[in-house]
């Protein structure tokens, strides 16, 4: 059970509203991370802002960056957030094969040489201070620099999410499996 009672959807809080009424038109409904953060409503505006644009404005690939999310959201027990962006993925193409080998992508041939340096960069993102030397050598040499960042700071930022997710033991929302973000 969630440990923080959530923030009611239907807040009329002036600096909380607007925020879930943009989640409403993204998703359908108000994310439970959403009614939590929104505690701070400072905090909920920041994180809104950056998590849409991190989905709907950055050009590197989406698909491997939610390869590099899922990743992340396995590694670190974050059921939340693996829950929502393993659909994600699948939308993208990755396939449940992928998904289920990911704790053992290293033998694996399911995963291409851009999906191994995703996952690379995840588990040094995941399990240590941040990316090696060779990790960020290794995408400057296949992505140009915007992308690096856009894959980087993801990966990082849902290094976050999940431990936020993981310290509130954030509930699943009903329906969880089919909500997917509209991009408007």
């Amino acid at each position: 059970m969630t440990r923080l009672k959530m923030v009611p959807a239907d807040t009329t809080d002036a600096d909380v509203a607007p925020v879930f009424e943009r989640m409403r038109k993204r998703w359908g409904t108000v994310l439970h991370l959403y009614r939590l953060l929104a505690w701070s409503p400072p905090l909920v505006k920041a994180w809104g802002a950056f998590a849409w644009s991190l989905r709907f404005e950055v050009g590197a690939s989406r698909r491997l960056r939610e390869l590099l999310v899922i990743h992340i959201a396995q590694q670190l027990g974050a059921r939340y957030e693996l829950a929502h962006h393993s659909h994600m993925a699948a939308d993208e193409g990755i396939t449940d094969a992928q998904i289920a080998a990911l704790p053992q992508w290293r033998t694996s041939d399911l995963f291409g040489a851009d999906e191994r340096l995703m996952l690379q960069l995840g588990d040094e993102l995941g399990g240590g201070p941040g990316a090696s030397a060779a990790t960020m050598a290794l995408l400057q040499a296949r992505f140009n620099e915007r992308d690096v960042m856009e894959i980087l700071v993801t990966g990082a930022y849902y290094c976050a999410v999940a431990r936020v997710v993981n310290s509130l033991d954030l509930d699943l929302e009903p329906g969880h499996e089919n909500l997917r973000p509209r991009n408007d």
